[in-house]
């Protein structure tokens, strides 16, 4: 059983966390990076904009191919990892709703991003032979508190 990474939670807090999702670990990384520390609603309005390529998220790391963006430097579109970003802010909306905590003021104060599980795939090559690769899964938690 996977435990949380914050041993001690804060008063007045939610969590919630996504197990072996299917999105690139650099990415995630990137974009939690970014989320970490700002408000609820506006980490929600951000992530909505992105999928919408509308914004972009900054990169800090793995610059090799990274193209500047109009007032940041280096940035990309990671749509699939803000999809499921903010499918995990809603569901810890909804834990904090039920905590009946305030979800205007919420705040996210935890946000980890850790490798999954590798799981083994082959591609078809010529000649009835196959080529091995590994897909990285990712876990995402996360935990809010009211400021």
């Amino acid at each position: 059983m996977m435990e949380y990474t914050v041993k001690e939670m804060p008063k007045k807090s939610a969590r919630a966390r996504l197990i072996d999702v299917n999105v690139s670990v650099k990415d995630s990384l990137e974009v939690a990076r970014f989320l970490r520390g700002m408000k609820l609603q506006d980490a929600k309005e951000y992530l909505e904009k992105v999928i919408e390529k509308r914004a972009a998220i900054p990169f800090r790391r793995h610059l090799d191919s990274v193209s500047h963006r109009r007032g940041m430097g280096p940035g990309r579109y990671p749509v699939k990892v803000c999809r499921y970003m903010l499918e995990l802010i809603q569901n810890v909306e909804a834990n904090a709703e039920n905590q009946d905590l305030d979800t205007d003021s919420l705040v996210i104060h935890s946000l980890v991003v850790k490798k999954g599980r590798t799981v083994k795939k082959y591609i078809p090559r010529a000649q009835g032979r196959s080529t091995e690769f590994f897909k990285e899964r990712v876990h995402f938690e996360i935990i809010v508190r009211e400021a």
